[in-house]
């Protein structure tokens, strides 16, 4: 199968484009390289915005698997005009053209951010939600207007992810069990901001597994990856857990009391029984990616701004000039 990738250069798709390849596909991914690329040869890489579709992208493609975003709440609460753009317009205007250049695979990166705040309930895929904040509103509207384009033929999957974590070739320290595992080495301490908040969690290496599973299952409609979901005190303990076992200094939990937008559960049961997809990995296993990568050198300056996301859309100028 010959598959297209945008945003194939990122924390996800720097991992999965080389499993794409141990498994025999042939990839090409579009980038605009914001974050630099661990890509080999063997794909075939192309610079181009997703503001700026392409049709010659998929020329010979039988399946896209669409990254490309601006990937989590401070990109979109510093540019929610282009954060609007870039995982609303953008994504929708790639389906349209997609749909009628007759690429009937689809699968599409959403977020478990989607649904907002609720302390009371797990949400399955086909319960409504209410967001407040940008980056969920985009990623809403992107489902819901794909979702307009869906039938017989041609029915998109939509992968609502937990908050990912783990090592990734094109790593990011702005993600939950990252940030406290960094700082939990880096300080000896971890800092919650709210403990009763919660967040569904998924290891990045699950996630690559999810989207393969997509790939290969001739069905459409949303589907939570989640591996559980723990409240962010249940994290931070994890964390430290997880680092003392390893041979490292157990840090020390500072808990503040901060009020948040986002606190929520999903279930997991329609991917599983569904799409086939089960989590593998637990948080112990996440913090042990990070831990080896550091310890090894991989990872040689923990600090670096270019394991923020924020950091690098910052630097960018204008997204629509890249």
């Amino acid at each position: 199968m010959k598959v297209l990738v945008t945003g194939g250069c990122g924390y996800i798709g720097s991992l999965l484009v080389p499993k794409l390849l141990s498994l025999g596909h042939e990839v090409r991914v579009v980038d605009t390289l914001w974050f630099g690329s661990t890509l080999s040869k063997e794909c075939e890489l192309i610079v181009g915005n997703i503001c700026k579709f392409d049709d010659k992208w998929v020329s010979g493609v039988d399946a896209v698997i669409h990254l490309a975003a601006t990937s989590n709440d401070p990109m979109a609460e510093f540019d929610p005009f282009t954060n609007y753009v870039i995982n609303t317009a953008a994504t929708v205007a790639m389906t349209h053209r997609l749909r009628e250049k007759n690429v009937n695979k689809l699968v599409i990166a959403s977020t478990c951010s989607i649904y907002g705040f609720a302390h009371d309930r797990i949400f399955t895929e086909g319960e409504p939600s209410n967001p407040t904040f940008p980056y969920g509103i985009s990623k809403l509207l992107s489902e819901r207007a794909v979702t307009c384009l869906s039938d017989y033929r041609f029915n998109p999957v939509i992968l609502r992810k937990g908050t990912i974590g783990g090592y990734s070739p094109r790593m990011r320290f702005d993600l939950v069990v990252n940030t406290m595992t960094k700082f939990g080495l880096v300080k000896g301490k971890i800092t919650v901001n709210n403990p009763d908040l919660w967040r569904p969690i998924v290891d990045v290496r699950d996630v690559v597994d999810a989207y393969v599973c997509a790939l290969n299952k001739d069905i459409g409609g949303p589907f939570n990856i989640i591996e559980g979901n723990y409240s962010i005190l249940q994290i931070a303990t994890q964390v430290a857990d997880s680092l003392e076992k390893l041979g490292k200094n157990r840090p020390q939990i500072d808990v503040l009391n901060i009020d948040d937008l986002r606190s929520y559960k999903a279930s997991g049961e329609r991917a599983e029984y569904v799409l086939g997809f089960k989590a593998k990995y637990k948080i112990f296993d996440t913090v042990k990616s990070i831990v080896e990568r550091i310890d090894s050198g991989e990872i040689a300056n923990i600090n670096d701004k270019k394991y923020y996301n924020i950091d690098v859309f910052k630097s960018v100028g204008s997204v629509f000039d890249a």
